[in-house]
């Protein structure tokens, strides 16, 4: 297996220097980095790294970290008391964790052109948190988030007294880029995603935070067009599609909203004016060869890309997309869903088919993406399975209108109804469900388990909790009809019980294969299992006790 893929608190260290005054912070150890050497007591590192075209994004230098310690420092009255800067060792493991682990589930910040200098001090915070969060280090996790939030909140309001001077004495007024501009978005995004699945007591910071990212974003020009001319250089390429990716990252977090909590989407697929991102190979380029000799995308605008997948069912081979592309255009499928579900009771017929149209054709694109991929120890990263999940997520939501309360997952297990019908339609959201149980019963439950961090992402989450219900509801409706069961119900019913099959409940099938209920109670069994273990998102634990409560019912 990829080293890469196993789960990074394996290769971090976390060396913690002791000073002792007066003398100044040592320099860095040669033991806090990784190299292809074993150490020598000869060996002696600078004090300040090398600069070359090979630095690591998360190098921080000594005037470096200083500078952070004084930003820090200018802010000790906002931020909460038992709250402290990590060392320099710490703070870089944790942006070299961050690089490796959540930057491969949502890539939007150009590791190659990225410096710690001149960078905010609530951004690399900000960063931080993702990256002690992924080693399990949650209590600095939260001490970050807090420092992060708030230096950000206060450097708002220092803004806004400001606006507020200019205006009471007549003033023009003009805010810099710097405070509103793409730092600070990128800053939100980190913020609130992880607020809305860590700790339920900070989720309303996340959906408070939510509104001012939404403003931010459209205020920077999401419904724009960024279409870059052909002969642009790699730097010129590189910001405009850094920019690109954070505004697109910004709405599909806030979609996930929608999903997660029923909040009505804040950033509108109808009025997104972006181009869709570019091949990973291109993105993840160190240097401007590596980028020239790399594979293009042609420039291709979501929102015109996103209505073809409903008038159309092939996709020629000259409009292959990026994996990150057809997450993102997943994604306003399900939004579109979403809204109609709220906007009206149930959807007509032709509306489901007009749905059904755009999913097929987004699961053509998805089949036509190298980069995609249903295997999750590929090293072609996990865009592939979170599309993936939120396929299903819309297969369901088109399936079963569960009406205003649907979004709220985790209370739908103890008190939501099953309004489930048998129906074409519904047939292909429970093959799609129990396609999602086969891939960890395939790979095994155990070591599933144990590997799972670096590819669970929470479109895997929000999914697998979906997929759950919707194969429990539809197996009890089926055991109510008898024997007067059509081929596809027959077929499905046969997939389960041969994922049943190959777990360890499969005993509990023996003699019993006709006893659909028993199946039904069993699937709960198993995706609890699957959720059992160490989680780096605490809704996970949440998922889990829920599952775990229903399974004993």
């Amino acid at each position: 297996m990829d080293q890469d893929l196993l789960p990074s608190t394996l290769f971090s260290s976390n060396f913690i220097f002791h000073d002792t005054p007066p003398r100044p912070e040592p320099p860095v150890s040669n033991f806090s980095k990784f190299s292809s050497r074993l150490p020598v007591l000869e060996d002696v590192e600078d004090d300040e790294p090398v600069e070359n075209a090979n630095r690591s994004p998360w190098t921080i230098s000594s005037s470096a970290y200083e500078s952070i310690r004084l930003d820090v420092h200018l802010y000790t009255d906002v931020i909460p008391a038992g709250c402290s800067l990590p060392s320099r060792n710490t703070l870089a493991g944790y942006l070299e964790i961050y690089f490796k682990c959540f930057q491969k589930m949502l890539p939007f910040i150009h590791a190659a052109s990225f410096t710690v200098e001149g960078k905010d001090v609530e951004r690399l915070l900000a960063m931080a948190v993702l990256g002690a969060l992924y080693r399990f280090e949650r209590e600095n996790a939260y001490q970050l988030y807090f420092m992060a939030k708030g230096i950000l909140m206060e450097k708002k309001r220092r803004g806004d007294l400001e606006v507020a001077a200019e205006l009471l004495s007549g003033q023009s007024h003009s805010v810099s880029g710097n405070e509103r501009g793409l730092g600070r978005i990128q800053t939100l995004v980190l913020l609130v995603y992880f607020a809305s699945w860590s700790d339920k007591r900070i989720l309303p910071d996340a959906l408070s935070m939510s509104s001012q990212l939404a403003m931010l974003v459209r205020e920077n020009g999401i419904e724009e067009s960024d279409e870059r001319p052909i002969d642009v250089d790699w730097l010129t390429w590189s910001a405009v599609e850094e920019r690109r990716r954070t505004l697109l990252v910004a709405y599909v977090l806030l979609n996930l909203h929608s999903v997660a909590f029923n909040t009505p989407p804040s950033l509108l697929s109808s009025k997104i004016g972006l181009f869709l991102p570019g091949y990973a190979e291109q993105w993840n380029a160190k240097n401007a060869m590596q980028w020239q000799q790399a594979a293009r995308q042609a420039e291709r605008p979501f929102l015109s890309t996103l209505s073809s997948f409903f008038t159309r069912t092939e996709i020629p081979e000259d409009e292959s997309v990026s994996s990150f592309a057809n997450y993102i255009l997943v994604h306003g499928i399900l939004q579109q869903i979403l809204l109609d579900h709220q906007s009206r009771s149930s959807l007509d017929a032709e509306s489901i088919r007009g749905f059904e149209t755009a999913l097929r054709t987004w699961q053509l694109s998805w089949e036509r993406t190298d980069e995609s991929t249903l295997d999750p120890l590929s090293p072609k990263g996990p865009f592939g399975l979170s599309a993936a999940a939120l396929l299903r997520l819309a297969y369901i939501r088109l399936t079963s209108n569960q009406g205003p309360c649907h979004g709220r997952l985790l209370s739908r297990i103890e008190s939501m109804p099953s309004n489930l019908t048998r129906t074409p339609v519904c047939d292909r959201a429970v093959l799609h469900a129990a396609h999602a149980l086969s891939i960890p019963v395939r790979i095994g439950i155990a070591f599933m388990v144990r590997i799972k961090i670096p590819i669970w992402s929470i479109e895997h989450s929000l999914g697998s909790l979906e997929c759950a219900l919707l194969l429990k509801d539809w197996l009890e409706m089926i055991s109510t009809v008898g024997t007067d069961l059509r081929p596809a119900e027959k077929k499905i019913i046969g997939i389960v019980h041969g994922i049943i099959r190959e777990t360890s409940f499969a005993p509990t099938l023996d003699g019993l294969e006709d006893n659909i209920l028993l199946m039904s109670s069993t699937i709960i069994k198993i995706w609890t299992e699957i959720f059992k273990g160490e989680h780096v998102h605490d809704i996970d634990n949440e998922i889990y006790a829920s599952l775990n409560a229903l399974s004993q019912a």
